[in-house]
Order: structure tokens, then sequence, then C-alpha cells
């Protein structure tokens, strides 16, 4: 597969308007498009997207493939700090993982998010 790249990570979200605002209210995350007429929009993650897409069916936190979404940040621990001012809860917060540092939280709907920072490992 020649060419090929990152275009966007797809979740699947009970409460649409819920889930757009912890995106890009809470993380701050600029929308790069939206689908007229749908519960649809692409979030901005810096080298691809998210896509988001109502789904009223779906239990929060239902099983599927997704493990995580790691977010590369300048600095760890004062995006921790202004997460949590915005009520953020982490589940692991900020520690060392050999050469990188890590914290992770969830999405309101209950997949794991993970902030990410290595002094060695560029991609």
């Amino acid at each position: 597969m020649k060419g090929v790249k990152a275009h966007h990570i797809a979740l699947r979200t009970p409460d649409f308007a819920r889930a757009k605002a912890f995106y890009t209210e809470v993380l701050e995350l600029p929308v790069a498009a939206e689908m007229p007429g749908r519960d649809c929009v692409f979030i901005d993650i810096g080298g691809t997207t998210i896509e988001l897409t109502g789904a009223p069916d779906q239990a929060p936190g239902a099983a599927g493939a997704l493990a995580h979404i790691a977010f590369e940040v300048d600095d760890i621990d004062e995006t921790f700090a202004e997460l949590k001012a915005k009520g953020v809860e982490f589940f692991i917060e900020p520690r060392d993982a050999g050469v990188m540092r890590i914290a992770f939280f969830r999405d309101p709907d209950g997949n794991a998010l993970e902030l990410f920072k290595s002094s060695v490992y560029r991609w």
C-alpha cells in the first residue's frame, strides 16, 4: 500500500452533542469538516482527524476494537492541570513510562484518551 497516511479515527457516540462539546470545547480541538444534515463531524487532532458520528442506539462505552487515541502534547503536566480544571477525571495521572510521559482519561462515552510526550520517539 503505497502513499498511505492516516485520515481519521471513527468514534460512534449515543450523545452526539455531548461528545462534540467535549472534543471541541473541553479539549478545544477544531472542527475540520461537518456533514450537513447528519450527526457527523471531523475533528482535527493534528495530523489526522476523529470522525465523530451519532449512534443513538449505542450504549455508552460499548465494547469495540478501539484501545485509545493518543494526543501528543508539549507539556503533559500543564495539559493535565488544564483538563482537571475543566472537570476531566484521569484514570492514570501523569507518570513517566521509560522515555515517555503519559496520562489517561476518558471521553463522555468511556473511550480512553492518552496524553503522550516522548523525548525520543518522533513519528
